[in-house]
């Protein structure tokens, strides 16, 4: 497999709501993710509806380009996205032998980096639990 790591299409599996997000997983009752089939391009009208319950990020999981040295989760001398290895020393669920489905893996900056170690911890990140590990409440 073609490593990505510092191809400007890879995507940021903790992208925020907003117009050309990318839509990839729904959280679940149990706080987990079911994944879509495909992602889905979100637009003003998606948003508006999504803010009408909880804050979309503690509900839906959204995808986009990753902004490499734009982001402050950006490692600059590595040229690596800092917080996957932040998830996985926090959560630090084990790689499983059996990857679900996932459909922004073959664009996802946190697979290119770290595999299925990065997989293994994404099915119970939320944005919510980011913010805590960045520091902002």
């Amino acid at each position: 497999m073609e490593n990505n790591k510092d191809n400007s299409s890879s995507y940021c599996p903790s992208y925020t709501v907003k117009p050309g997000a990318k839509l990839y997983g729904i959280v679940n009752e149990n706080g987990f993710i079911n994944y879509l089939k495909s992602p889905i391009e979100i637009n003003q009208d998606f948003i508006e509806e999504a803010y009408k319950g909880r804050e979309p990020e503690k509900r839906f999981r959204f995808a986009g380009n990753c902004s490499k040295s734009g982001c402050n989760q950006w490692n600059g001398n590595s040229k690596e996205c800092g917080l996957v290895d932040q998830l996985i020393d926090i959560i630090g669920n084990e790689e499983s032998m059996q990857l679900q489905d996932c459909p922004i893996r073959s664009k996802c900056r946190w697979f290119s980096q770290r595999k299925g170690l990065a997989c293994a911890q994404c099915n119970e990140v939320i944005r919510d639990i980011e913010m805590k590990i960045i520091g902002v409440d």
